[in-house]
């Protein structure tokens, strides 16, 4: 295993010249796990044995390894040392709390965005949408609930994708889907952090079906208010979970105002 940390591998290490030596060493270290130069299951050298390969003191090493058991990367055993840690399951609502933690005025803005776009969207799909239209979106609407209840999140995104850029496209409206298009690289990262909730493909079909039923029935009110539903739930959700972790400056518009 020193081998695989020697000056000479992927690591580089030798001495360390940094104020937080332990940070220095825990992404040195990270970097081993996640190029798979180290491997899950594999046996960390002791605490001496890499003080002594750092060139720092055994105080730092063991603070370096405390961030990585902190963040799972690795898991002592007793009498026998540090090992990596095998990857935890993915944890779609930790995920979502960083995510909404981490930029939550930019998630809601491009929500807001979406309000725009897509409610106009839906109130004129309602009274320009063809058959053909019609029969897509119906197809589309299918395709994710079989999805959801296969729990193939990556199926449940491609055909919300393709639900509501069909939405965009029987609108009839060249530029509301030129602009929409320019939205949707930054919807793909929202689709996949909303959706891989557990409780969000069920909801989203539901709204689906509100949206269509209205578009179906030529009704441009209800076309609105099932999207503008559809919207503010995700709209509502990403705000409570920032403000959860600690966003106390968001002050997001009021329901009405967002329709």
């Amino acid at each position: 295993m020193t081998d695989r940390l020697s000056a000479n591998g992927p690591l580089a290490l030798g001495p360390i010249e940094a104020q937080r030596v332990s940070d220095v060493i825990a992404e040195r270290l990270t970097r081993a796990i996640q190029d798979g130069v180290l491997q899950p299951g594999d046996r960390l050298p002791s605490e001496q044995e890499l003080a002594r390969e750092f060139g720092v003191g055994r105080t730092s090493v063991r603070e370096g390894l405390q961030k990585l058991r902190a963040h799972g990367l690795i898991e002592s055993r007793k009498g026998l040392g540090a090992f990596v840690a095998a990857p935890r399951p993915e944890d779609p609502l930790a995920d979502f709390a960083r995510w909404t933690r981490g930029k939550p005025r930019a998630i809601e803005e491009l929500v807001e965005g979406r309000f725009a776009l897509e409610v106009m969207g839906a109130a004129l799909a309602a009274v320009r949408a063809t058959p053909e239209d019609v029969a897509a979106l119906t197809e589309h609407e299918r395709a994710h609930a079989a999805a959801g209840e296969r729990n193939d999140l990556a199926a449940v995104v491609t055909a919300d994708e393709a639900f509501h850029e069909g939405i965009m496209a029987a609108a009839g409206n060249h530029f509301l889907r030129l602009l929409y298009t320019a939205l949707m690289p930054e919807l793909a990262d929202f689709r996949r952090k909303t959706l891989a909730l557990p409780w969000a493909a069920e909801r989203s079909v539901k709204g689906h079906e509100a949206i269509l039923a209205a578009i179906r029935g030529g009704d441009p009110v209800a076309a609105r208010v099932a999207m503008i539903d559809h919207l503010w739930v995700l709209y509502a959700e990403v705000h409570e979970s920032a403000l959860a972790g600690g966003a106390g400056e968001l002050a997001p518009l009021p329901r009405d105002a967002l329709g």
